[in-house]
């Protein structure tokens, strides 16, 4: 089995240099919130009355952490649309943040193409491709990164390029009011607590061997554990899935009794921000998974903020995913059936 602490075992399994992109996470957080500002936007883009955000896998990040992070601080609805087409709703009057790390993802450009004929308002968030160049040319807003700090060139890797990207447009239009100190304090805290995240990672990725993740969070993480699942699958290599509290106390606690040998494991994502009435759901439900048999673990978000909390457990699910990849003794950069789909469907 391989030593996690030993850099040059992993070096063999990884080449494409996962590892250091996992490392570099608060570089990309900082690069990217720091470049925002000096982004010049269009006024009549922070007249919109909805936002709609669109895009694939990891480009969606973004979408899913504003989501549930801002939840109670957006004052208009967003919505997350991962799919060819916009909502019915989007008109003049929607706001439409195009994110996709290469530029080039097919189901965002479709939703490109349709904006501009709705006449929504429009901008977009990418490293380049075609997304750029069709922004550039239709005189519509966008922000190009370079991924500087993304040594695996794996559009996935650049998770705090697209997470805090979108946080900052929707900053910058107005749509929130994050403080100065509040995210550069999150971006330092993702810094000073690497080495405590890795280590829990390193430990819970052994825990998590032959077993099936199944990530429980609640309220501002639900966007956390859509993307911890997510790099179950693509970096893991391995089925996962992801509940919400208190909507899977109303029905997921009845689907533990069957298979008998289920081979399930429970993380729960932790926050000493959570409201009470979770924390007393939280331990209830591992009272019922514990008298059900199911094994669970937990992860405790660090900071003293929600955005905070919510990047350390972007950079501990990173870890994590990384980690149980190399256990296996897989390559976390390869998507052999993501890129074999992907080519078909050109074909």
């Amino acid at each position: 089995m391989i030593d996690l602490n030993n850099l040059g075992e992993i070096k063999k399994l990884d080449p494409k240099n996962v590892y250091e992109s996992t490392e570099m996470l608060a570089d990309q957080c900082k690069q990217i919130w720091n470049d925002s500002k000096s982004l010049e936007l269009s006024d009549e883009l922070k007249t919109a009355k909805n936002i709609i955000i669109c895009g694939m896998g990891g480009s969606a990040y973004g979408g899913h952490v504003a989501l549930s992070l801002f939840k109670d601080a957006l004052k208009i609805p967003l919505f997350v649309n991962n799919d060819y087409t916009l909502p019915a709703f989007a008109d003049e009057d929607s706001l439409v943040i195009l994110t996709s790390y290469s530029g080039s993802t097919e189901e965002t450009l479709s939703c490109l193409a349709e904006a501009i004929k709705k006449g929504c308002k429009i901008i977009g968030l990418t490293s380049g491709g075609k997304l750029a160049e069709s922004l550039k040319n239709s005189n519509k807003d966008v922000f190009i990164f370079q991924s500087k700090f993304n040594p695996s060139n794996q559009p996935r890797l650049g998770t705090g390029y697209i997470v805090l990207g979108t946080i900052a447009i929707l900053n910058r239009l107005g749509f929130l009011s994050i403080p100065e100190k509040d995210a550069q304090t999150a971006i330092e805290n993702l810094k000073k607590n690497k080495e405590t995240i890795k280590e829990k990672a390193k430990e819970i990725s052994n825990e998590l061997q032959n077993f099936i993740p199944v990530i429980f969070a609640a309220e501002f993480l639900e966007g956390n554990s859509h993307i911890i699942r997510n790099q179950f699958n693509e970096t893991s290599k391995s089925f996962s899935s992801f509940h919400v509290l208190p909507e899977l106390n109303h029905h997921l606690m009845e689907g533990l009794k069957n298979p008998k040998e289920n081979k399930l494991k429970i993380i729960f994502i932790n926050s000493d921000l959570y409201s009470d009435k979770t924390k007393k759901r939280i331990t209830l439900t591992k009272d019922v998974i514990s008298k059900n048999g199911v094994p669970y673990l937990e992860f405790e978000t660090m900071g003293d903020t929600r955005i905070s909390q919510s990047l350390s457990a972007l950079s501990f699910g990173g870890y994590l995913t990384l980690y149980l990849s190399l256990l296996y003794g897989l390559d976390p950069s390869l998507i052999p059936w993501v890129d074999y789909f992907k080519d078909k469907l050109k074909s």
